[in-house]
């Protein structure tokens, strides 16, 4: 079996894997899964395929996890299931390679690290976070030079509305739901009251 390409979508991989990224993956043959490996599997709870990162390997199966998921997957694999490991993944034009084995075990452990500092140093943060959305300071120092534009994209029944800076997407409101999800430190930039 060759190298093949698949189109990825979903955001268990985040921030390893983009939603659109094509990624390689080349097969096993004789190499061994290694914990760290990124690997394409069958869904043991349908016909889809899934990408996750390997935390387990023992004679019993394989375990997998997504690094944006905190809980293990609730499923033991076996190599047979597997189809291959992702070596990279196309964005755009730039080339992403993907840590496996112990390099990706590491890549895990950092990003691991800075979830947890992220969760304390928001904790820690976010009272003054808070109090600076109410007031509005940000939006009145700044809003001669910020430019925030509501994009509305339309599939099927349903419709998304995105908030964006620049190029930077700030912002989503689903289909379906009430409320605009913003990303830190955006927040103090925006006024909700006038989205729509």
């Amino acid at each position: 079996m060759n190298n093949h390409m698949i189109h990825h979508i979903g955001n268990s991989m985040s921030p390893t894997l983009k939603k659109g990224d094509i990624l390689k993956v080349a097969p096993y043959k004789d190499r061994d899964i290694r914990i760290g490996d990124v690997i394409l599997f069958k869904s043991p709870y349908g016909k889809t395929s899934i990408v996750h990162r390997v935390v387990f390997v023992d004679n019993k199966g394989v375990r997998t996890k997504g690094d944006n998921i905190i809980p293990i997957d609730d499923f033991i694999l076996h190599p047979n299931d597997i189809i291959g490991r992702v070596v990279s993944a196309h964005r755009g034009k730039k080339e992403v390679k993907i840590f496996n084995g112990l390099q990706g075990q590491i890549y895990t452990l950092i990003l691991e690290t800075g979830k947890r500092l992220d969760m304390v140093v928001s904790a820690m943060l976010r009272p003054v976070y808070r109090w600076l959305t109410r007031t509005g300071i940000f939006r009145k120092l700044f809003s001669r030079w910020i430019r925030i534009q509501v994009l509305y994209y339309k599939y099927g029944d349903n419709m998304e509305m995105q908030l964006q800076l620049g190029r930077r997407v700030i912002g989503r409101r689903l289909p379906g739901q009430n409320q605009w999800h913003i990303v830190r430190p955006f927040k103090v930039f925006v006024d909700e009251a006038t989205l729509p």
